[in-house]
Parts: C-alpha cells; structure tokens; sequence
C-alpha cells in the first residue's frame, strides 16, 4: 500500500489539472457532445431550409451555444463547491421569480401553446432548464443544514420546507406548462430526500399525495388527448397520434444498422420537432438499434460516473459535493428515460429534450455547467483522498454537514 508522502510526491500540488479530470467522464461527455451535433445538423437541415432558407441555421445556433457552454463550465469548475452550497438558497429565489415573470404574457415567450422562456433578444432563454441545477444546489444545502432532523425527527415538519419549494417550483412549471421538467425536479428532489435519511415509509406517503395530485392535472385539457395517443396511436394517426405515429416508423425502420447518416426519412417534414423532442428517433433511424445501444451505453457510463462520483465524495466527507453529484446523476437518468420512453411510445409526449444532444441552448449550456460542477467534485475528492492543498480555488469554508446516509447501517 503506498504511502500518503509517497502519493504527494507522484503527484505535486503544481500540476492541478490533468491528474484529477476524470477521464472516463469527460470522453463520455465529449462522445455525447460529438453524436449531438452531427444528428442535430442531419435532423434540422430541412426544416431549417424551409423556416430561415439557411439549413445550418440551427446548427450555427446550437454551436453558438456550445460555446458558451463551454466557457460557463470552464468558470464553474474553478470555483470551490462548498461556495454552491451558500449561493444555492440565494439564488432560489431568484429563479422562482423568473418561473412567474415568464407566465406573464408580454415577458414570457410563447412557443407552441407553452409559455416557456424569457426572451433577450439575441437569445431566448428557458427558465424550467436553470430551475432543475438551482433546485439540486438548494435541496443538497437543505440536506447538509438539516439531515440529522430529516433523519431522527419523528414529525413531518423537517420536511415541510423542501416540500413546499418543491410543491411552488412544480406549480409554477405546470402553469406553463412543463409536465416533464416538473416530474424530472420532482424525483430528483424525492431520490435527494431519501439519500438524505427520509424514510421509504415517509417518501411512499408523500409520493402517493403527489401523485394524486398530478395524475388529474396530467389527464387535464391537451394531456388528456396525449394519454388516449399513446394508448392506440394508430387509431389516431392523422391528428393527436401523429407524432407518436412517425416517431415509431422512424424507430422501426432504422432495423440493425441503420439507414446512414441524413438517410432519415421521417425528418422530411414528417415528424415535428425531429430536432429536438424526437431526435433519438431520427438516431434511430439513420444508425439502428446499434447506434441506440452506442448512446444508452455512454448515458448510462455518464449516470454510473455521476453516482461513483459521488460515492467517493461521501468516504472523504465531502458531503455537499456528494449529493449533488447523486442528484446530477438522477436528474440526467430521468430526463434520458423520460425523453426515450416519449420517443418509444411508452409514455405520451413532454416537450423533454434529450441532454446533449437535442436543439436547446439554455438546455444544453445548463448540462454543460452541471457536468463541470461534477467534474469540480472529482477534483476536491481526489485532494482530499491524496491529502494534498487545494490551489487556485474560489470560494469559502461551509458548515460542519451531515453525511451521506449509508444503506448498509438502517439493517
């Protein structure tokens, strides 16, 4: 076994960036990226032709936003983590702010019945996609300031704050309305809330509340055609199933391998929002069931990265970090099945993009921030298993936090 001096002179305090990426991350991510961009340039040329009469007017867009995307989390990954968990219960309110000015007709930008972003002109930002990082870094402060009376208290009242942001956060997003950004929130928030020492009979309660309060609102108005779509689309194919239709004849054509890259046919105008809500579906199509597997396989190394991550930040105390790396690996996992599952006809459409990769850039410059907090916790896990200073860090010291529960100690 080496020694701790013997490890700080393997790797100095002076070289902080390379020994402590995690590499395994970081290829998933970047594999991620570069399949997004080519599927989005293949599934939106043409309705980009036909809506600017520039086919890369969406891809231009997109790599835009990539950029910076990039720069926020270059910026994010130098700053310490413990300053998130200060800045997580100030900046809620801000963010809750937002969810009702973007309700207000006149500020909030209205797209397809859905009033969901707030327009700066050069750029339209979706306020749903900063609520799902700015609620994880809440819920993880929450979780550090008042596990142990999570854990021990034998009333409800520890839970009741982190369930009434929840219950705003998730009205306000219905309001737009935002079903699968509400449902993604609310589960993260939910699995948090058990890593943090609820109780499964506690959870079981108040999942059971929940859900009888957005199953009726789920089956409500437009959500009420969607749900009889789902249940025989076929008899509905020329209206409510339509969707749904195209995103199946899509899926099964693709066969093995595949129809090559800009072979897709139901991107022809066929099927709306190819390059956003049902872009696995045109994955599907031109690459086959290889090419689903290929991207399942990495979103699912990028949610196994998330939660060792996360697992090691909690051995070294670094419990913050801990739970936001679970909850990032949550919220990515949810979204992924959400947006597959829509695409799969196994549950109706949600207006869900596919992270990485489908058209978005407040979706996809919000993940990237995410992925580089992420990284951020690797690198101060990794000092702290080495035992070496942190350099060129930004941030303060929180309070003391509570641990992680582990499962093997409720017997």
């Amino acid at each position: 076994m080496i020694t701790l001096p013997s490890m700080q002179a393997e790797m100095p305090a002076s070289s902080p960036w390379g020994p402590y990426i995690d590499r395994d991350l970081l290829v998933a991510l970047l594999a991620l990226i570069g399949i997004g961009i080519v599927m989005l340039a293949s599934a939106s040329m043409w309705v980009a032709e036909k809506q600017y009469e520039d086919p890369y007017f969406y891809l231009q867009r997109q790599s835009i936003y990539l950029l910076l995307g990039l720069v926020v989390a270059v910026v994010m990954y130098q700053i310490r983590v413990d300053f998130w968990q200060q800045l997580g219960v100030r900046l809620l309110p801000i963010v809750l702010a937002l969810l009702v000015l973007v309700l207000i007709p006149g500020i909030g930008k209205e797209v397809n019945g859905s009033r969901r972003w707030l327009s700066f002109g050069f750029m339209s930002v979706q306020v749903s996609e900063m609520a799902k990082l700015i609620m994880l870094m809440y819920l993880s402060g929450y979780l550090i300031r008042h596990g142990k009376n999570l854990a021990d208290s034998p009333s409800y009242q520890p839970l009741l704050i982190p369930l009434v942001v929840l219950g705003i956060t998730g009205g306000l997003l219905l309001l737009e309305p935002d079903f699968g950004s509400t449902i993604v929130i609310f589960v993260t928030g939910l699995a948090l809330l058990f890593l943090g020492g609820v109780s499964l009979k506690r959870l079981a309660i108040l999942l059971g509340g929940a859900l009888l309060v957005m199953i009726p609102v789920s089956m409500m108005g437009y959500r009420s055609a969607r749900w009889d779509a789902l249940m025989n689309p076929w008899a509905h194919e020329a209206d409510k199933g339509y969707q749904t239709v195209h995103a199946l004849m899509a899926i099964g054509d693709g066969g093995w391998f595949g129809n090559g890259l800009g072979g897709g046919i139901q991107k022809l105008f066929y099927l709306p929002e190819a390059h956003n809500d049902f872009i696995f579906s045109i994955l599907a199509e031109e690459f086959g069931f290889i090419g689903m597997l290929l991207v399942l396989a990495l979103y699912g190394w990028l949610v196994v990265r998330a939660f060792v991550i996360g697992f090691q930040a909690d051995k070294v105390g670094k419990h913050f970090g801990a739970y936001v790396a679970y909850g990032i690996g949550f919220w990515m996992g949810f979204q992924v099945i959400l947006h597959i599952g829509v695409n799969l006809a196994v549950l109706p459409p949600k207006g869900l993009t596919l992270p990485l990769m489908s058209y978005g850039g407040s979706s996809l410059m919000v993940t990237l921030a995410a992925m580089a907090l992420l990284m951020r916790v690797y690198r101060e896990t990794q000092f702290a298993l080495l035992g070496l200073p942190e350099r060129h860090a930004v941030g303060v010291q929180t309070s003391r936090p509570r641990p992680v529960r582990r499962r093997a100690a409720r017997g």
